[in-house]
C-alpha cells in the first residue's frame, strides 16, 4: 500500500452527491485533522457546485472531473451496480477508495476490484460506518470476557416502511433490493460477533414481482461450532436497526445498531437473571471515526482497524452465496464459491 508519509492529511474527493455524503461523509471530513475536502462530482454540474459551495470548496465538475484532480482518496457514494466502474477507475488513477456498501453486486466484481486495487498499490475499504461505533467493542469485550457464556445465536434486524416510489433501492439495474441496501448490516455484524465467516446460508427472498427486486429477506448462517445468524429485513416494516447475541449465560442487545446519527445517545441491554441492566453509550460520529482510520492507515500513523480488502471479499463471498441460495432454494455452502 502507498503510504504518503509527507503529509498531515489526505484530500479527498466526493463521486456522487448522496443523502448519505450529505449527512455523514461532508460533516466527517469537515470536522477531522487529518483530512480536506478537494472536489465535490456530480452528474448534475449545478448539484456539485451548490454542494461545493456549501462545504467551502471550490472545485467541482463531472466524476471523472474529481479523478482528474490532484485528490489523494475518493468516496464513492453511487448506486451499488456504478461501484465496480468508478472503484477501478480510481484505482488506475493511484486514488485511495472509500466506496459505499454494498461495495458491489457479485464476488467476481468484488475480486476485480480488490485486483485493480492490488495492482495499483491503493487502499479499499467498504463503507460500513456501522462497525466503527465503540458500541461494538463493548460487545466484543463481553464476549472475549465470556459474560454471556457460550455464545450459540445472533438474531438482526434491519428494516423500515417503504420508501419512495422513484429511490434507486426499487431499480434492480442500479443495484436495488434490500440485501444490497440493509440486509447486509446484520450480515456483516454476525461475521463481527462470531469473529468468523459462515461456513453455509440459507436464503429466501420475496420478490416485487413488477420491478423484480427483493422487498424482504430471511437468512440463515451456519457458522463454525455449531452458532446461527439469523438476519431479517424488510422495505415495508417498523423500524429497526438493531441485533441481540444469545449465550448460555445471558443476552445482550442493542438499541441502535446500524445507522447511528452523530448525536444519537445509544444503548446496548444485559439481559440476565430476569433482570435487564442498561449500558449507555455516549455519542460518537462513526463515519468520522471510520475516515479518520481509513485515512490514518494511508499516512501510516495506524494500522487498519482489520484487513480492509480482505474484509470486502469475505462480505462479498457470503453475499453471493446467499443471492444463489434463493436463486436455487438450497443451502449453499461457501467453500463451493470461487
Amino acid at each position: 500500500m502507498i503510504t504518503i508519509l509527507s503529509k498531515k492529511s489526505l484530500k479527498f474527493g466526493a463521486i456522487g452527491c448522496s443523502r448519505v455524503a450529505k449527512k455523514y461523509f461532508f460533516p466527517a471530513i469537515k470536522n477531522s485533522e487529518f483530512t480536506e475536502l478537494g472536489f465535490v462530482g456530480s452528474r448534475s454540474l449545478e448539484k456539485a457546485k451548490t454542494w461545493a459551495n456549501d462545504n467551502d470548496t471550490d472545485f467541482f465538475g463531472h466524476y471523472n472531473e474529481v479523478l482528474e484532480s490532484d485528490v489523494d482518496a475518493v468516496y464513492i457514494s453511487l448506486p451499488i451496480s456504478m461501484h465496480e466502474e468508478w472503484v477501478i477507475k480510481a484505482a488506475k488513477l493511484g486514488k485511495h477508495i472509500l466506496c459505499e456498501k454494498s461495495s458491489t453486486t457479485s464476488y467476481s466484481s468484488a475480486k476485480n476490484m480488490v485486483k485493480i486495487c492490488n495492482d495499483n498499490d491503493v487502499s479499499i475499504l467498504e463503507g460500513f460506518a456501522f462497525r466503527f461505533h465503540p458500541q461494538h467493542n463493548i460487545v466484543k469485550e463481553y464476549i472475549h470476557n465470556q459474560k454471556l457464556g457460550k455464545i450459540s445465536h445472533f438474531y438482526g434486524m434491519y428494516g423500515f416502511p417503504p420508501p419512495e416510489p422513484e429511490n434507486i433501492r426499487w431499480q434492480k439495474q442500479l443495484g436495488g433490493g434490500i440485501l444490497n441496501d440493509v440486509t447486509c448490516y446484520p450480515i456483516c455484524a454476525s461475521r463481527i460477533v462470531f469473529d468468523a465467516e459462515p461456513e453455509s446460508v440459507f436464503a429466501d427472498f420475496t420478490m416485487d414481482e413488477n420491478l423484480d427486486v427483493d422487498v424482504s429477506n430471511n437468512i440463515m448462517l451456519h457458522y463454525p461450532k455449531n452458532r446461527y445468524a439469523y438476519a431479517v429485513s424488510g422495505f415495508k416494516n417498523y423500524y429497526q436497526s438493531s441485533y441481540s447475541i444469545w449465550g448460555s449465560e445471558a443476552m445482550l442487545s442493542t438499541k441502535r445498531a446500524y445507522a447511528v446519527p452523530q448525536n444519537f445517545e445509544t444503548s446496548l441491554f444485559l439481559h440476565q437473571n430476569d433482570n435487564i441492566n442498561e449500558i449507555k453509550i455516549p455519542t460518537k460520529d462513526q463515519f468520522q471515526i471510520m475516515l479518520e482510520n481509513f485515512t490514518k492507515s494511508i499516512l501510516n500513523l495506524e494500522s487498519e482497524s482489520f484487513d480492509f480488502k480482505n474484509d470486502l471479499l469475505n462480505q462479498a463471498k457470503t453475499m453471493e452465496s446467499i443471492r444463489i441460495s434463493h436463486k436455487k432454494k438450497v443451502p449453499v455452502f461457501l467453500n463451493d464459491i470461487n
